[in-house]
């Protein structure tokens, strides 16, 4: 058995490098005459299999969705850290822009809420109409008639 070569298998599959930690269990598999050592082993290459068939997080995740949902969990803060990047993007996206304006209102920051919301409102005048009937607007109905 090998069990230098073992740890450095684990250190892998603990770095989530599945495709190194693959080869290496593999290659301990191999060469070990010990049954339960080689069964071990490839357990470890049938998880790793597994986690290389999963979808990468970048192609899965959907930082729009994440961000509506912390929205509506009333995380504002960790929502436009998500929403920000997008808009950066995409600057003339009106969706991005509302939602922006509504993050901003929820944090308190009325001017640059209004700022955004104007913004999404050029963009698109149905807006206006959203963030009449929009409760996180509601301090802000004042300044948004006069828009």
């Amino acid at each position: 058995m090998d069990i230098k070569g073992y740890e450095r298998a684990l250190g892998s599959l603990d770095k989530k490098k599945f495709k190194e930690a693959k080869t290496a269990f593999m290659k301990l598999a191999e060469k070990t005459d010990n049954a339960q050592f080689r069964e071990k082993c490839n357990s470890h290459v049938q998880y790793c299999d597994r986690k290389l068939k999963e979808p990468e997080t970048e192609k899965s995740f959907d930082p729009f969705a994440r961000a509506i949902f912390l929205f509506n969990e009333k995380q504002f803060e960790e929502a436009l850290a998500l929403l920000q990047p997008l808009l950066k993007k995409d600057p003339k996206n009106d969706v991005l822009l509302y939602a922006i304006a509504a993050a901003k209102a929820g944090k308190g920051e009325e001017q640059k809420a209004i700022n955004f919301l104007k913004k999404a409102i050029a963009l698109n005048p149905a807006n206006k109409l959203h963030a009449e009937r929009d409760e996180i607007f509601a301090e802000l109905q004042e300044n948004l008639t006069k828009s």
